[in-house]
Formats: C-alpha cells, sequence, structure tokens
C-alpha cells in the first residue's frame, strides 16, 4: 500500500495508535476485517448537495448498510477510511428493482468543480477534497470503469464517535430517472476495520 511506504506504519496500526490516544486500549484485541459501509440518498432535478450517513439509522437495506447504529460505528468496531465511491443507480416505484446509471466520475463537471468534506465529532479530517482524484485525467491508477477514490492518507473512524461525508457538487447534473423510477446516489467507504472478539481472533 501506498501508505506503508510513505509513512512506514500499517493501516492496522494506525488504527491501535489513534484509538490508544482516545483511551481504546482493547482495539488490539479486536479482530481484523476488510469494511465497506455505505448509505444512498435519493437525487431530485436540483440536487446539489448530500450528507451520506447522517441519520442513516433511519435507512434500512438496500438503502444503507450501517444499521441502527447509524453514522457511529459500534462498540469495538473501527476502520481506516482508504478508499472512497460514488455511483449513481435508478430504482424502479414498482418492483424495486435497481440499476446501476454510472459511476459518478463519469459526469466531466464533477472532476473539476466538485469536493468532498469528511468529518468525524465534528472535526474537519477531510476538507473541500476536489474529485479531479477520481479522473484518469490526473490519476494514472484509474480509468473510466475504474471510480475508486483512494485516499493518500490514513483516516481513522474510532467506535462510538459521528461521522458524516458531505459531497459537493456545481450544479444538478446527476439527472433524473425516468418515469416510474427514482434516481439515488450511493456512497461507499471502505478500509481495513476491525469488529469486537469476545472470545479470539482468526
Amino acid at each position: 500500500m501506498r501508505e506503508i511506504y510513505r509513512s512506514g506504519i500499517t493501516p492496522q496500526q494506525k488504527i491501535v495508535s489513534v484509538n490508544q490516544k482516545l483511551g481504546n486500549t482493547g482495539i488490539k484485541s479486536q479482530q481484523g476485517t476488510s469494511t465497506i459501509i455505505y448509505d444512498t440518498l435519493p437525487v431530485t432535478a436540483t440536487t446539489t448537495s448530500f450528507r451520506f450517513f447522517e441519520d442513516s439509522s433511519s435507512r434500512v437495506f438496500p438503502f444503507s448498510n450501517t444499521g441502527s447504529d447509524g453514522n457511529k460505528l459500534g462498540v469495538g468496531d473501527t476502520m481506516v477510511l482508504a478508499s472512497i465511491i460514488f455511483t449513481i443507480f435508478d430504482r424502479n416505484n414498482t418492483t424495486g428493482q435497481w440499476t446501476l446509471v454510472n459511476p459518478l466520475n463519469n459526469s466531466s463537471d464533477l472532476n473539476f468543480l466538485s469536493f468532498i468534506n469528511f468529518q468525524i465529532a465534528n472535526n474537519q479530517v477531510i476538507k473541500r477534497l476536489a474529485l479531479s482524484e477520481q479522473s484518469p485525467f490526473f490519476n494514472k491508477d484509474v480509468s473510466q470503469s475504474n471510480n475508486v477514490l483512494d485516499l493518500q492518507t490514513q483516516i481513522v473512524i474510532p467506535p462510538l464517535l459521528p461521522y458524516v461525508l458531505e459531497l459537493q457538487l456545481p450544479s444538478a447534473f446527476i439527472g433524473v430517472a425516468g418515469a416510474g423510477s427514482t434516481r439515488y446516489l450511493e456512497c461507499q467507504i471502505i478500509g481495513v476495520g476491525g469488529i469486537i472478539a469476545p472470545r479470539t481472533t482468526f
């Protein structure tokens, strides 16, 4: 990983270090895991701002997988935020069928004029990060079929602290679904994590 080469520390070590500073000394004994957390918000003809994971406990599967914890990781759970993906879907209002429209970075305006903010417990940890990093025009590691935004810094989300990802668009260019369907924008945050292990680890 880039982070190991640049900082000399693995994501697991960063998780343990940050949580120990917060008094979560038991994290080092938890089960390591891969983590993907997602939240899905409706798109209207005028939508230019999204606040993902805020109030996500009110959205059930398949709109979100945060469950009743909402935008807080549970007791003993933690993760390093390594990558972010945005995807546009249409959902048939009658059948409930989901259809992939396209990854968000295929919209040309996005790469130059949109940005994200990320907050943990009202502390800004990502500030106005331009999504041009998602574009193959600016990043040699991505392509038109790969819209993963890999972060250059390891961001640790500790347990029980609320987090929110804000996406700001220059205009409502995502568009809307056809008759009988609703358009949605999904955000996935991906990384290495830890989950509570009351007996043993593997």
